[in-house]
C-alpha cells in the first residue's frame, strides 16, 4: 500500500476541493465532481489520504475527559473549558458540535472517493487488488465516523428502535434533508461496512493504516454496545494476536517508542493532543487529572505513571499534595505534547471480553481476565477477585477501565453505558468541583446521550433533537 509520506501537504491538497460544515454539505457549485477529481488509482490514494488526514480522534479525548470525572481545572486555568466541565451542555456547545462535523466530515471524504473508485477500472490483477484495498480502509473509517456518532447521540443503545445518527452512504443531493435512522438501522449499516471491508482489504502489519485486525476490533466494539456476544469472539482472535506491554513496554508506548500491543494508531505529526490540557510546550495546564483518578491507582501500577505525570519535564512533576496532578498520556518524544493517538489496543479487547463475560454471567471467567491485565500493569501476579453478583463484576470492569483507558476517549461513553448496570452517573470527587460547581449528575440525567448539535437542526428541518434540550 501506498504510504502517507506528507499527511499536512495531502490534506491541505486534498481540503481545497473538499468542505463539509454539517450531516447534508456537498461541493458548491462549480466545484470538480469526483469523475474528474479522481481519475486514477493515484488519485484514489490522495483522496484515501485526506479521509485519514480527517480523522479526528481528539474530539473524543477532550470530550471523555473534561466532562467526567478523569479531570478537573488546572492550576493555570483562566475559564478554559470550565462551562462544559461544570455541564453546562446545549445545543450550541462548541465541543459537540466539532465532534459531529467532523466525523460527518470524515464520512464525506469517504463516500466522495468511494463514489469515484466505482468509475474506476483496474487494468490487471495488480491494479484490482490496490483498488479493492483502499475501497477497504474507506468504509473501514467510513464506520468507524458512524460508530462514533452512535455512541455519542443515541438514547439507548439497546433499544433498536431509538433515534440514533443520520446514515450517509453516498454524497447526498442539495436539496436531500436527511432524518435520524434508528439504532437497528445504523447497527446494521455500520456492520456491513465492515463485513464488506473485510473482503476487501489486503494484508498489512503497519498500524498507522487501517487492517483486517482494527475491523475485528470495531467489530468488538459495535457487539458490545448490543450486548451481543459476539464481543467476546472478536475480543478474543486479538487477545490471541497481541501480546500485552510490560511495565517498561507500556511506558514507551506512549512515547512512541514501542507498539506492542497497538493494534491501529493516529499518526501525528503536527498539532500538539497535549494542547487538549496545556497552553504552550512548555506546559501551563489548564486541565489537570482529577484527585479522584489519581487516588485509583495502586502506587505500584505503571499506568498512573502513564496517566500523571511525576517528572520533571512538560511543567512536571506533579504535585499531589498540593493538588496538582499532571496529565502524561500524550508526553511527546521529537517534541512536548506531539504524540501519535493510540485508537486501538489489545488492553481495551481485555476489557470487552471481561464485559462480555459478565453479560454472559460468567463471573470467574471476568475475573480471570482482568487478573491478566492487572498483572501485566502491575508487573507482579495478583489476587484473583470472586464477585457475588453481576453489579459487582460490572463495577470491577467500569473501574479497570478507567485506569487503562484514561484520556484515551472512553470514560464519557463508558459512564453511559454502565449507569443503568451500576445505577451510577458521574461522581466527582469534592476537591475536583470548581467553587459552587456540580458534583454528581444522576444516570437518569439527559446530558448521559449529547445534543444534536444547533448547526444541524438550523441546516437540516427533518432531525429530531434528544430529550432534554432546547431545539
Amino acid at each position: 500500500m501506498k504510504k502517507i509520506n506528507n499527511l499536512i501537504l495531502v490534506c491541505g491538497l486534498i481540503f481545497i476541493g473538499f468542505s463539509c460544515e454539517d450531516a447534508t454539505d456537498i461541493f458548491p457549485e462549480g466545484n470538480l465532481t469526483s469523475d474528474v477529481t479522481f481519475e486514477t488509482l493515484d488519485d484514489l490514494q490522495l483522496g484515501l489520504n485526506g479521509a485519514y488526514a480527517r480523522y479526528s480522534p481528539e474530539d473524543d479525548i477532550l470530550i471523555n475527559s473534561v466532562f467526567t470525572d478523569n479531570c478537573k481545572p488546572g492550576y493555570d486555568n483562566g475559564g478554559q473549558e470550565i462551562n462544559f466541565y461544570n455541564w453546562a451542555l446545549t445545543a450550541g456547545d462548541g465541543n459537540t458540535t466539532s465532534l459531529w462535523n467532523s466525523n460527518y466530515r470524515l464520512i464525506n471524504q469517504c463516500n466522495r472517493v468511494l463514489e469515484a473508485s466505482d468509475l474506476i477500472t483496474a487494468s490487471g490483477e495488480a491494479e484490482q487488488t490496490e483498488l479493492n484495498n483502499i475501497k477497504g480502509q474507506l468504509l473501514t473509517l467510513r464506520a468507524i465516523g458512524h460508530l462514533t456518532l452512535a455512541s455519542y447521540f443515541t438514547t439507548d443503545y439497546l433499544d433498536g428502535d431509538a433515534l440514533s445518527i443520520i446514515i450517509s452512504d453516498r454524497v447526498p443531493g442539495t436539496s436531500e434533508t436527511l432524518p435520524r435512522n434508528t439504532n437497528s438501522e445504523v447497527y446494521s449499516f455500520i456492520a456491513n461496512d465492515l463485513n464488506t471491508a473485510s473482503t476487501l482489504l489486503s494484508d498489512q502489519s503497519d498500524n498507522k493504516y487501517v487492517s483486517q485486525d482494527l475491523v475485528t476490533g470495531l467489530k468488538a466494539r459495535l457487539a458490545l454496545l448490543q450486548n451481543d456476544s459476539s464481543a467476546l469472539t472478536h475480543a478474543q482472535t486479538l487477545i490471541d494476536a497481541y501480546p500485552l506491554a510490560g511495565q517498561l513496554q507500556y511506558l514507551s508506548m506512549f512515547l512512541d517508542t514501542d507498539n506492542t500491543e497497538v493494534i491501529f494508531k493516529a499518526a501525528r505529526t503536527s498539532g500538539l493532543v497535549g494542547g487538549l490540557w496545556y497552553f504552550t510546550n512548555s506546559a501551563g495546564p489548564f486541565i489537570e487529572a482529577s484527585n479522584s483518578l489519581h487516588d485509583a491507582h495502586n502506587p505500584a501500577d505503571i499506568r498512573l505513571f502513564a496517566n500523571i505525570n511525576f517528572n520533571t519535564n512538560n511543567g512536571g512533576p506533579s504535585e499531589p499534595e498540593n493538588n496538582i496532578h499532571l496529565i502524561n498520556k500524550y508526553p511527546g518524544n521529537a517534541s512536548p505534547f506531539l504524540s501519535d493517538i493510540k485508537a486501538m489496543r489489545v488492553s481495551e479487547m481485555y476489557l470487552i471480553k471481561a464485559e462480555a463475560q459478565v453479560n454472559a454471567n460468567n463471573l470467574d471467567g471476568a475475573a480471570a481476565t482482568l487478573k491478566v491485565l492487572r498483572d501485566a500493569r502491575l508487573g507482579t501476579s495478583t489476587s484473583l477477585d470472586s464477585y457475588i453478583s453481576q453489579t459487582q463484576a460490572y463495577d470491577a470492569v467500569l473501574k479497570e477501565r478507567r485506569l487503562e483507558l484514561a484520556f484515551e476517549g472512553h470514560r464519557y461513553l463508558d459512564i453511559k453505558r454502565f449507569k443503568d448496570r451500576l445505577n451510577t452517573g458521574i461522581n466527582r470527587d469534592d476537591l475536583d468541583c470548581v467553587s459552587g460547581g456540580n458534583c454528581v449528575m444522576l444516570p437518569s440525567d439527559h446530558r448521559l446521550t449529547l445534543p444534536i448539535p444547533q448547526v444541524e437542526l438550523n441546516a437540516n428541518p427533518s432531525i429530531v433533537q434528544n430529550p432534554g434540550y432546547a431545539n
